[in-house]
C-alpha cells in the first residue's frame, strides 16, 4: 500500500499544487454567492456548486497542459495525467471517501475497472476537499485511492511556500478486521 501511495502521489507531483489552489478558489466563488440563496441550498447543493467552480477552474490550469487530458464521459469530469493518473473531482469526508448515489460508472471508476476514454492502467484517484463543520472553509485538500465503498489510502495535500507536499492520512486498521468482498479483495469492515 505504501509503495502504491508513494507511486500515485509522484505521478500526482506536478498536479498538486494547481489542483489545491484550484478547490480554494471554487470554494471561494460559492462563498460569494449571496446568503439569501445559500440558506436554501442543502449540502448536495452546494458540494454540486463548488465541484462546477472548480471542473471550470481545472480546465482554465489544465488546457493545453503538456501530458493533460480534460476528459467529460457522462458526468465524470477528470483530469488525465500522462496516461498513468486520472483525477475524479469530489467531497470527501476526512477519510477520503465521497458520498453519493453510486451509479455503475462511478462505481466502476472506484474499482480501477476499464471506462472508454481511459488507459487501463491508469490509476484513479478521488481529489477532494473536506469542508469545516459550518461550511464557511476547507479544512484540508485530499487525494484518495477509492476501491469501492472503501478507501486504500488518502493523503493530505499542503502547499507551503509555494511548494505542494503531501501527508498519509489514512485511517488505522487493525489487522484482521478487513473483511473479502465478493470480487476477493479485502476492505474495510462495514464497506
Amino acid at each position: 500500500m505504501i509503495e502504491d501511495q508513494n507511486r500515485c502521489m509522484a505521478l500526482a507531483e506536478p498536479l498538486l499544487q494547481d489542483v489545491h489552489d484550484a478547490w480554494h478558489h471554487a470554494f471561494g466563488e460559492y462563498l460569494k454567492y449571496p446568503a439569501e440563496f445559500t440558506a436554501e441550498h442543502d449540502d448536495t447543493t452546494a458540494a454540486n456548486c463548488i465541484r462546477s467552480h472548480m471542473w471550470k477552474e481545472v480546465t482554465r490550469r489544465f488546457a493545453g497542459r503538456k501530458r493533460c487530458k480534460l476528459i467529460r464521459m457522462r458526468g465524470l469530469n477528470l483530469l488525465l495525467h500522462r496516461d498513468e493518473l486520472v483525477f475524479r473531482f469530489k467531497k470527501v469526508d476526512g477519510a477520503g471517501r465521497h458520498r453519493n448515489y453510486q451509479t455503475q460508472q462511478q462505481e466502476d471508476f472506484d474499482d480501477q475497472l476499464p471506462l472508454p476514454e481511459l488507459p487501463p492502467e491508469a490509476v484513479r484517484l478521488t481529489s477532494g476537499y473536506q469542508p469545516d463543520f459550518a461550511g464557511q472553509s476547507i479544512e484540508r485538500i485530499i487525494v484518495a485511492r477509492p476501491i469501492r465503498r472503501s478507501i486504500a489510502w488518502a493523503a493530505q495535500v499542503n502547499v507551503t511556500d509555494g511548494a505542494a507536499s503531501w501527508v498519509d492520512i489514512t485511517p488505522a486498521r487493525l489487522p484482521g478486521t478487513e473483511h473479502m468482498d465478493y470480487r476477493g479483495r479485502k476492505s474495510a469492515p462495514g464497506d
